[in-house]
């Protein structure tokens, strides 16, 4: 069993990619309290929901600036209803390896 079954996350992440780009339809966004790092006080995050799947992503400025380009639009209140095409990108945070979630415009269907 992989870690991520072991310990499943509330919000997705590159690994629930599994290396593979998926088109998805925006719902909506909503701002949610987190904690970034066990005992700091929490902070307002900004995750975006799909249509088409059970878990939101949490907006980077890069990933919000990327999906901002895919669907035409800055103002997230027009990305509802919008496709965009999610994939995972590997990165290096504070010098580990990580898989990024990234945005592109969705291929017409």
């Amino acid at each position: 069993m992989k870690l991520n079954e072991l310990f499943p996350s509330k919000y997705a992440t590159g690994q629930d990619l599994a290396g593979k780009s998926v088109a998805l339809t925006i719902s909506h966004l909503r701002s949610e309290k987190m904690i970034p790092t066990p005992g700091t006080p929490p902070v307002d995050k900004w995750v975006v929901y799909f249509k088409e799947a059970q878990k939101g992503v949490v907006l980077s400025k890069i990933l919000a600036t990327q999906i901002a380009q895919a669907v035409g639009s800055e103002d997230t209140d027009a990305w509802p209803g919008k496709r965009v095409m999610l994939y995972p990108e590997e990165v290096n945070v504070a010098g580990k390896p990580r898989t990024a979630i990234r945005a592109r415009k969705a291929i017409q269907e």
